[in-house]
């Protein structure tokens, strides 16, 4: 994978974008009403057959003789549950296979499942902020090769901030969420943060950039198969671009191409995502 393929995510997030955010559903930090909430289900298509450097996060991959296949479905929703507050989870399974010159290796199940609460901040028009604290129970596999979860509990206090502004009949906004995973075993904590943004190419059709960044902190979390950390050393940035189609005001197929764009230790890849969001 050329290190000019992966520029193209990262270039896209910086322009300005439009969408209708705010017009189709509700997304964190915006707190949706008693009773009313988002779901969507996507499936994704992962594929990888090179590595980043294990002593630096860098943009440079290399081949590796081994390769990495995942199909994962997951469940991300929001449910308004009143006072400002909102029941925010995502569930997730994945069908995984590891693949080396003499050897083939895969897993299925569950992974690890992430449940939480979101409470608005300020919740105004086009200006919306929101704490989130999340549980990250594990529930994949540990024992399997390649392995489904981290075997371990973590805790992730987020600061979600997001804005949106007409400019004419269209709606831009963007999206920010930063905070802390812990892993309650030993305190080994990553950085994590995400952010989103769009752009309404015709009525219908929004396009969607996103990126994620995380860092491990620990100098104990070492990406080594004979660590009791290694599954929570996740040192990656990816980008991502995508489309939305409104096929009714509430229902939105979307599809998304993402490509990791720099790391540490850790494969080097990229994936499709297929699903729809519906909002009830």
């Amino acid at each position: 994978m050329h290190i000019r393929r992966r520029k193209l995510p990262a270039l896209v997030m910086l322009v300005v974008c439009y969408a209708g955010w705010g017009q189709y559903a509700y997304a964190q930090p915006w707190i949706p009403p008693v009773g009313s909430g988002k779901i969507k289900a996507t499936v994704r298509f992962y594929h990888s057959d090179r590595l980043f450097p294990q002593t630096s996060f860098s943009t440079t991959t290399t081949p590796t003789h081994s390769k990495l296949s995942e199909t994962q479905f997951r469940i991300d929703g929001e449910q308004g549950i009143g006072q400002g507050w909102a029941l925010v989870y995502q569930l997730r399974a994945a069908m995984l296979t590891k693949s080396k010159p003499k050897a083939s290796y895969s897993a299925s199940g569950l992974q690890d499942q992430q449940i939480g609460l979101s409470y608005g901040l300020r919740q105004r028009a086009h200006f919306a902020d929101a704490i989130t604290v999340n549980a990250i129970i594990p529930t994949g596999r540990t024992s399997t090769i390649p392995q489904l979860g981290t075997g371990a509990l973590a805790v992730e206090p987020d600061y979600e901030v997001g804005v949106e502004h007409n400019f004419g009949s269209r709606l831009a906004y963007a999206g920010l969420s930063v905070g802390p995973r812990i892993y309650v075993r030993d305190g080994v904590t990553q950085v994590r943060a995400s952010a989103v943004a769009g752009v309404g190419l015709i009525r219908r059709l929004t396009l969607t950039g996103t990126l994620f960044f995380s860092k491990t902190l620990a100098s104990n979390a070492l990406a080594v198969s004979t660590t009791p950390n290694a599954s929570e050393f996740y040192n990656i940035l990816r980008g991502g671009i995508g489309l939305e189609y409104a096929v009714t005001k509430n229902v939105r197929p979307v599809i998304a191409y993402q490509m990791d764009l720099a790391g540490q230790s850790i494969h080097a890849g990229s994936r499709l995502v297929a699903g729809v969001s519906w909002r009830y």
